[in-house]
């Protein structure tokens, strides 16, 4: 009886498998004789290439050929994209690369609208430097919650290569941080303690993806930070944070994990699943100790047409966390409740969102996004007297009096609501959007409004 059962699961699986394996067989597979690139104005040939990932000698099929187009297409350069064969002899052909050229360079204003958090600045931002898909940006900001100045260069195909990715930031910064009397439910959150933390830092990123789809990266973060003494107007006055001379925070993070997304067009397709792990002490050079991990999940999905269903999900623990590293929900992480309105060491979010196209002005097209955006956050260990210091004794963290830790002391959070979002197709514009969501447990109605880049 048993070698019966195994000789038909067998019959089976070799039944489930024949199809795939027949239908392989009669892909047509041809072999790349040349690859030409056509079009781009800006773009280098060899850049086009190399995200193509064709190559002289190449078998090639018609599935082959659509990946190549999502390749391209999915690297933001390019607002068209036609990929084609002609013949060179039997069974071997030439690979046309066409090309239309986004507008690289913007120069644009930024806003920043939400509850507690109003201002703007300007924006200057480089897509294509060189013709060889380099990213810089640079911007000032001044708002009543963040303010400050930032610049970043990203190389998403180092050395030609599209599996290697580096990056290089710098932010000068100036936070007024709020912390507020605890519960999800207040419908205009009462401010307990306001600190002023100044900062300045600078980030390395080295990530390798491999098989277009496993990603790991390296990340080193030094800064200087500052805090100053609470708003004496406020109801708490002992500091958060020493108010000594500044200090020195480098970090070392660590990750690894899934990534299939693509962004075409105004679509996001694909999943992301990464785990991470960061660490900060005297060995990479901080006078801090603290580790955090984390667990992201994220997935894009295509429904009926440029309907996208986007979801995201994440776990995040702290240990030792001082407040400048907190981890904090409110505002655009957290729609329908203020600007950072929770603070914690532990938290867990999830966002599920649904676009949907409404209408398009030429290249300008309008869309539709309904969300839910849910919270949990919390503190797992608050020390007996409220403060938690550093090795040399000093305080790195003074907790609010109302401060409690475990279930007990734990926000659960949810707002829903809609938004507008609109794409530019022929220009590496950012994202313009607004929001208008309404916070369950509070029952108030808030909104928010992002355009161009925010430095945070």
């Amino acid at each position: 009886m048993s070698g019966t059962m195994v000789r038909g699961c067998a019959a089976l699986v070799m039944a489930l498998l024949a199809p795939r394996a027949v239908a392989q067989d009669l892909e047509p597979t041809q072999v790349v004789d040349e690859v030409v690139v056509r079009g781009p104005e800006k773009t280098r040939p060899e850049t086009v290439q190399a995200y193509s990932r064709i190559d002289v000698g190449d078998a090639l099929t018609t599935e082959d050929l659509t990946k190549v187009e999502r390749r391209l297409v999915a690297t933001g350069l390019f607002q068209e994209v036609h990929v084609r064969t002609e013949p060179t002899t039997v069974d071997r052909v030439r690979v046309i690369l066409e090309v239309k050229d986004k507008a690289s360079w913007v120069v644009a204003p930024t806003f920043a609208l939400s509850s507690d958090n109003v201002g703007g600045g300007v924006l200057y931002a480089e897509n294509n430097l060189w013709g060889r898909s380099k990213k810089f940006a640079t911007a000032a900001q001044v708002s009543t919650a963040e303010s400050g100045l930032f610049a970043g260069y990203l190389d998403p195909n180092l050395f030609g290569l599209p599996q290697l990715r580096m990056s290089l930031e710098g932010q000068l910064r100036s936070d007024r941080v709020d912390e507020y009397r605890g519960g999800a439910s207040q419908e205009d959150p009462e401010v307990v303690r306001r600190t002023r933390m100044n900062s300045a830092s600078i980030a390395g990123e080295l990530g390798v993806m491999l098989f277009e789809r496993v990603r790991a990266a390296a990340k080193y973060r030094l800064m200087r930070v500052d805090a100053k003494a609470p708003d004496e107007t406020e109801e708490v006055t002992e500091p958060a944070f020493s108010t000594g001379p500044s200090q020195r925070d480098a970090s070392l993070r660590l990750m690894v994990g899934v990534d299939t997304r693509q962004n075409l067009h105004a679509v996001m397709e694909g999943i992301n699943i990464e785990a991470s792990y960061e660490v900060s002490t005297p060995d990479v050079w901080s006078e801090f100790r603290y580790r955090r991990f984390g667990l992201l999940y994220r997935h894009g999905l295509r429904l009926v047409g440029e309907h996208n269903l986007v979801l995201r999900g994440e776990a995040a623990a702290g240990m030792d966390l001082p407040f400048h590293q907190e981890l904090v929900m409110g505002g655009n992480s957290l729609r329908g409740f203020v600007h950072r309105q929770f603070r914690g060491d532990s938290r867990l979010s999830f966002t599920a969102e649904y676009h949907f196209p409404l209408f398009t002005v030429r290249s300008l097209a309008f869309r539709g996004v309904a969300f839910s955006d849910t919270g949990l956050m919390l503190w797992r260990d608050i020390p007996e007297d409220g403060q938690l210091r550093d090795v040399n004794g000093r305080v790195v963290r003074g907790y609010l009096p109302n401060a409690q830790e475990g279930l007990k002391g734990a926000t659960l959070a949810q707002g829903i609501g809609a938004g507008l979002r609109l794409y530019l197709r022929n220009v590496v514009l950012p994202l313009v959007g607004v929001d208008a969501a309404y916070g369950v447990n509070s029952g108030e109605f808030r909104f928010y409004l992002v355009a161009g880049v925010n430095p945070s």
